[in-house]
């Protein structure tokens, strides 16, 4: 079998039927892809949609399962996917026609281990709102050199994820990290501007979830799993791997600063991301977190003071302008 397609579905009647289209009027046979769709403990209708499009699609395996997070859905997919080739489809967005069957040609005669596909934003009422920038348009780089994409717009060869899996200890980012461990590992990977994955713009909880103290928590846990994984698998003369997990652990620091400790100038998750990041040898990143934030590289008091100020400038600014006549 050439290709599954692996559908976390939640409470998703609202938009789980023309997801489901998408991938049906494909070009691809049948008999090439299956589907497998993980109803992840949904409480509305998301269930009998499945089955409706059982009842006309063979290649569809619907698996149901307690709640245990889209990770855990997609955990559940994995284990049991067949096919050469491994995509992602979550239950809100959607594929332009004939994406697949291009994908999957290029990925085939590129000898492709991941194939990233063009990401548009589209809004509730099916709307395009506009498109993430393109990358090196079908040009083929090493999986370190080439630039990562937002999960879940890309196909995988099976051999390049081999046994990992998502982890489940991470709130918000799972799919960051999955997606980074197994591009480090990549010898050839490429992006298709013509292929166009449809991402529905719409509220969530992730946000929600990731100011949360699990949510913190989850972030220090990229931090360790990024900085093990880059330990077991390249060596500390390898630059290139030194500068990839530096980019993809940045992105998890970026997140505590912002969401955790500057917000309320909380002192506490500061020491401790400096303490961690010290231990572990990244905080040299502190320089480039400081570039946006001033002094955070210094002390925490500094740091502290300056943004102080900043709010308090701020605050002026808006108090004249409401006195403007």
């Amino acid at each position: 079998m050439k290709l599954s397609i692996i559908i976390p579905v939640y409470n998703a009647e609202k938009y789980l039927k023309k997801c489901l289209e998408s991938v049906f009027v494909q070009e691809v046979p049948l008999g090439d892809y299956e589907v497998i769709a993980v109803d992840d403990g949904s409480t509305d209708s998301s269930l009998k949609i499945l089955e409706d499009f059982k009842e006309k699609y063979h290649n569809l395996n619907i698996i149901s399962q307690k709640n245990q997070g889209e990770a855990g859905a997609r955990n559940t997919a994995l284990k049991i996917a067949k096919g050469d080739f491994i995509t992602f489809l979550d239950n809100d967005d959607y594929y332009n026609p004939d994406t697949l069957v291009k994908a999957l040609d290029k990925i085939e005669k590129g000898n492709l281990d991941i194939l990233y596909l063009a990401i548009h934003h589209i809004s509730e009422e099916y709307q395009y709102l506009n498109s993430l920038p393109h990358l090196s348009n079908g040009e083929v780089f090493l999986g370190l050199n080439h630039e990562r994409r937002p999960f879940p717009a890309t196909m995988y060869r099976r051999e390049i994820i081999g046994d990992r899996l998502f982890p489940l200890d991470i709130l918000v980012g799972t799919d960051s990290v999955f997606n980074a461990l197994v591009q480090s590992k990549a010898k050839r990977v490429s992006f298709s501007s013509d292929l166009v994955y449809n991402y529905l713009v719409r509220p969530n909880s992730l946000s929600k979830k990731a100011i949360t103290e699990e949510g913190y928590q989850g972030f220090i846990n990229a931090i360790h799993i990024l900085d093990e994984y880059k330990n077991q698998h390249f060596s500390p003369e390898n630059k290139e791997a030194q500068q990839y997990f530096d980019k993809v652990i940045l992105v998890f620091v970026t997140r505590i600063v912002e969401l955790h400790i500057l917000p309320n100038l909380y002192q506490p998750k500061y020491k401790e991301l400096k303490k961690l990041l010290s231990e572990k040898g990244y905080w040299h990143l502190a320089k480039t977190i400081a570039e946006k934030y001033p002094y955070f590289d210094t002390s925490f008091s500094k740091m502290a003071r300056h943004q102080k100020k900043l709010i308090f400038k701020t605050k002026v600014y808006q108090l004249l302008q409401k006195l403007k006549p």
